[in-house]
């Protein structure tokens, strides 16, 4: 979601002990916790398109949408908060629901304190999940979408979205999401034009 900070080794119950306490967010990897920083505006209200236009498609379908808020269990020592969950079908729980054990489609809205661990680490453990359909990174820097849809020989397609109105389509829960519905709101920032040099090594002109 954002900058995380180690703060203290803790074994798998005194963390969710500790969180059930906590005021604050904090993820849980192999021992260690980190705090969960805020987000800035583009990260809040691009993960809050995303939950409304999904959320407003899946309507009266067995299917839940959740922001940040509901830890996934990735394997048996870690614990995440994907920016969007969606979970359909059979859901299962673990701590009073607030435990996702097997989420469907899950984005991430990548920063650039955070991007490196959304397609390093998190992705690798995030696509061993069996229940795992659809894993969406979503760039704040440029309408940009990368979306990874598992295949049958067990490795992963990338499919890129770039224009407003391409059309991601999640065959797995019968939905389709506009780029422009993931954008809508944000200024995104201008490309800069680089002046082509000359052969000689000054620009044009």
């Amino acid at each position: 979601m954002s900058q995380v900070t180690a703060e203290k080794t803790m074994s798998v119950e005194e963390y969710l002990a500790f969180e059930a306490r906590s005021k604050f967010k904090h993820e849980y990897i192999d021992g260690e916790i980190f705090l969960m920083a805020g987000v800035k505006r583009s990260h809040s209200i691009i993960s809050q398109n995303i939950s409304r236009h999904i959320g407003n498609k899946l309507e009266n379908k067995p299917c839940e949408v959740h922001q940040g808020d509901i830890k996934v269990r990735v394997k048996e020592t870690r614990f995440v908060y994907p920016d969007v969950i969606v979970a359909c079908g059979d859901l299962r729980w673990d701590l009073n629901e607030t435990v996702l054990l097997n989420p469907t489609v899950i984005f991430e809205v990548l920063s650039k304190s955070t991007e490196a661990r959304d397609r390093g680490e998190k992705s690798q453990n995030y696509r061993q999940l069996e229940s795992l359909t659809d894993y969406l990174l979503v760039s704040q820097k440029q309408m940009l979408v990368e979306h990874f849809i598992p295949q049958d020989d067990g490795s992963w397609k990338l499919i890129e979205y770039r224009e407003p109105n391409d059309t991601i389509h999640f065959a797995s829960i019968n939905c389709q999401l506009l780029l422009s519905d993931i954008y809508y709101n944000i200024n995104l920032p201008q490309l800069k034009l680089v002046e082509p040099k000359s052969k000689n090594g000054n620009k044009r002109g």
